[in-house]
């Protein structure tokens, strides 16, 4: 059966609707999260987004692109970001639904947090603008937070307050458990 070509969009069609959801999230409209919440194709965009981001974090903190052609650096850095990732969105999912009594779906949150990676591109300027690691780390999560929480508001029909605690609470955990863990050098 042959399908006419209006019903198949092209795949730039597909990548440009990616990157509007990623705009509209980044811009925090709620259009991007009920996207997410109801197509199950943004997940596989979220990991996509993930992959990118690491690969330019990478580019921007100093790695060259004959290290990231060596396929044992590429896969542990790609490993690196999708832990983090996995790590991140699952206990935000965990905070939200289990001890602030939230509602959705892990998938949206692994959605939500995918969607919400890129801004992670803000390490590599407040790298330039401050003298410190942590400081550093402050700079550039905050918008990711930002966007998280927006997007656990409205998935988890929780309260603005509670939205930002779960946000900041994956971030805690992925810290713990990286701490915990440091010594596997995983992440």
């Amino acid at each position: 059966m042959h399908r006419h070509k209006l019903w198949e969009p092209e795949e730039g069609v597909l990548l440009g609707v990616v990157f509007s959801r990623l705009l509209q999230a980044v811009k925090l409209e709620r259009d991007a999260f009920v996207w997410m919440d109801f197509n199950d194709r943004a997940t596989g965009d979220a990991v996509i987004l993930v992959a990118i981001t690491q690969v330019l974090l990478a580019l921007g903190t100093g790695a060259s692109l004959l290290d990231l052609l060596n396929p044992v650096n590429l896969a542990s850095l790609l490993l690196s970001g999708l832990i983090f990732w996995l790590i991140y969105a699952g206990a935000t999912y965990a905070i939200t639904k289990f001890l602030l009594e939230g509602d959705g779906s892990v998938a949206t949150y692994f959605r939500i947090a995918g969607f919400a990676y890129p801004t992670l591109l803000l390490l590599i300027f407040a790298a330039f603008l401050v003298d410190g690691y942590r400081l550093t780390l402050l700079i550039g999560a905050a918008w990711f937070i930002v966007v998280v929480a927006f997007g656990v508001m409205y998935v988890g029909d929780v309260t603005r307050e509670k939205a930002f605690l779960a946000a900041i609470g994956g971030y805690v955990a992925v810290f713990t458990i990286q701490a915990i863990f440091s010594g596997l050098r995983i992440f």
